[in-house]
């Protein structure tokens, strides 16, 4: 283990990353999804709230960082008319379930379980951005989630004793980066071909 004052390298790391999304974003080179994105930022809020009720330690801190910088890239892609992603009716039924865990999550008054509301609300708010990940990795940032593996495995090497309120949450963002960053880096090749047609 490393010392906790690695945390702050960590939240470092993580806002440089979601600052190449805004970037690329404002760009219009990447187009986020609202749905997704918005949510990302209500789940990690409420398990911030989740975890400093249940003395978690100083990794939480990553947690409140995960949960303000998502809101960041929503404002972004409201600055740019092709920075988004069009809304279909699977992230509207993602975003419905998300909503579902989280409204349950506020009526918990069980520490534990509000940190498995919030993943499951995380996990349902991203769906639809995994799936646009898969099918068109072009619109994506890779280096952000990239980064975000970074930040969370440091946070995850900080942690002293391992009890569920301090790793279960950042373990989980480092499963879904590694998820996106893979996703991202090793594309498709008819995703390939799509961005060599769109270049071309």
């Amino acid at each position: 283990m490393i010392s906790t004052n690695f945390i702050w390298v960590a939240l470092v790391v993580a806002v440089l990353g979601s600052l190449f999304y805004v970037k690329d974003t404002l760009a219009g080179i990447t187009r986020p999804n609202r749905v997704t994105f918005f949510l990302w930022g209500v789940a990690p809020l409420v398990s911030y709230f989740a975890q400093r009720s249940a003395h978690g330690g100083e990794q939480i801190l990553y947690t409140l960082v995960v949960a303000l910088t998502p809101f960041a890239i929503v404002a972004a892609s409201f600055m740019n008319k092709k920075a988004y992603w069009a809304i279909t009716k699977f992230d509207v039924a993602c975003g419905a379930l998300s909503a579902l865990a989280l409204i349950m999550l506020l009526a918990t008054h069980n520490g534990q379980l509000a940190l498995v509301l919030s993943i499951i609300a995380d996990l349902a708010a991203g769906l639809p951005t995994v799936l646009k990940s898969y099918k068109y990795p072009e619109t994506e940032t890779a280096l952000a989630y990239a980064a975000e593996v970074v930040s969370s495995l440091i946070v995850l090497l900080t942690i002293q004793h391992w009890v569920f309120v301090d790793y279960s949450f950042v373990a989980y963002i480092l499963f879904m980066n590694v998820l996106f960053t893979t996703l991202l880096i090793f594309p498709r090749p008819k995703t390939i071909a799509r961005a060599r047609r769109n270049t071309g």
